[in-house]
């Protein structure tokens, strides 16, 4: 029987695969090759799972901001801003994050996650931003990537190469934002 972050997991990939109205409990369990009896062990219905995917998401994204900022906190804020685009980058899922972001638009519950995530991410360069410019600017600095991973996000013609290249021509940019903040 599959566990309850079975479930989850597939939610996950239905999500990625085909947006929000994909994550149905027949389907899924097909995927899974199990009854709906097993779903009905793990949630009350199908609102439940999509809640918990919502949470599973969340969570994965705060890990990986924990893991970014853990990475990088050692560093001189200039080497650490030039690892910025490989940083950004490892965001792990085009679809997934399209898939969140389109159904924010519609739903209050998804758009609180999608805005816990962008807080977070936003937080985290800024912090690093702020060890390289006055206070005041870190926010407009650390603005660019997240904008720049968003847009991307939402691009049908932006492959992850695209994505990977663009924020590092950025991080090879942004050892100049303090000399230019500074001259203004």
């Amino acid at each position: 029987m599959p566990s309850r972050d079975d479930w989850i997991q597939a939610g996950l990939r239905a999500l990625a695969d085909g947006g929000e109205q994909t994550i149905r409990v027949d389907p899924l369990a097909a995927a899974l090759g199990v009854t709906k009896g097993s779903f009905h062990h793990h949630f009350r219905g199908a609102g439940a799972l999509r809640e918990a995917v919502l949470e599973a998401h969340e969570r994965s994204q705060a890990e990986l901001v924990e893991a970014v900022t853990a990475e990088v906190d050692g560093l001189e804020a200039s080497d650490a801003i030039a690892r910025l685009g490989a940083l950004v980058a490892r965001v792990p899922d085009d679809g997934l994050e399209r898939a969140v972001r389109a159904w924010a638009a519609t739903d209050e519950a998804a758009a609180s996650v999608q805005a816990r995530i962008d807080g977070g991410r936003l937080a985290a360069l800024e912090a690093l931003w702020r060890r390289a410019v006055p206070a005041a600017d870190a926010r407009t600095a650390a603005l660019v990537p997240l904008l720049v991973l968003i847009g991307a996000s939402a691009s049908t013609v932006a492959s992850r190469a695209d994505l990977e290249s663009v924020l590092s021509m950025l991080a090879g940019l942004a050892q100049h934002v303090p000399a230019a903040v500074a001259e203004r």
